[in-house]
């Protein structure tokens, strides 16, 4: 192999990765921009997708009862902090579930430690008849989707997801007071 051959060769092994390197430089930027509008997540068995996961869990719970003549809902705290901060206002909606099984557990006596895990609160009211199966499971589904909107920093949230988000954790909240309260009626009564 001559001079002129091996020249040949390092330019021919270096040209598509030269080329390559090329254009993730020059288009960096734009495709930065992008990552923030990814909805959806999906490398090897990781898939995220916010949305799809609220709507789902949206279909599941019971549609809160209004009453016909009830004057309009107002706004709730979740989706006041929704309005500046989509990702915060999932996170408050989030925290008002943690409210009603702190609540719960607070009435029925079982614990006192209040900085317990979620998931060892829901366990403890499940094991004493206080949450049925389906809201076990939307509590877990529910407190997964909090957990990525506060980890996944590199994401925008859309308003639609916080919105989503709140109405699930309502739905959450009054099936966990309600459930419990029937349970606890239907034991002292």
């Amino acid at each position: 192999m001559d001079w002129m051959q091996f020249v040949s060769a390092l330019v021919s092994a270096v040209a598509w990765p030269a080329a390559v390197v090329t254009v993730v430089c020059l288009l960096k930027g734009p495709i930065l921009g992008l990552i923030p509008k990814i909805r959806s997540f999906k490398y090897g068995e990781l898939h995220v997708d916010l949305t799809e996961a609220l709507q789902s869990l949206q279909e599941e719970l019971p549609a809160a009862a209004n009453e016909p003549d009830a004057p309009p809902p107002k706004l709730s705290v979740p989706l006041q902090i929704a309005a500046v901060s989509p990702r915060a206002g999932m996170i408050a909606a989030w925290l008002e579930v943690e409210g009603a099984l702190n609540a719960v557990l607070k009435r029925e006596g079982l614990d006192s430690n209040t900085h317990a895990l979620p998931r060892q609160k829901l366990d403890l009211l499940r094991d004493a008849g206080h949450v049925n199966g389906p809201t076990y499971r939307a509590v877990l589904r529910t407190f997964k989707l909090r957990n990525e909107a506060v980890h996944m920093l590199d994401r925008e949230i859309p308003y639609d997801d916080a919105v989503a988000m709140a109405d699930v954790c309502a739905r959450l909240v009054e099936s966990i007071s309600t459930y419990s309260k029937a349970q606890s009626d239907f034991i002292s009564g």
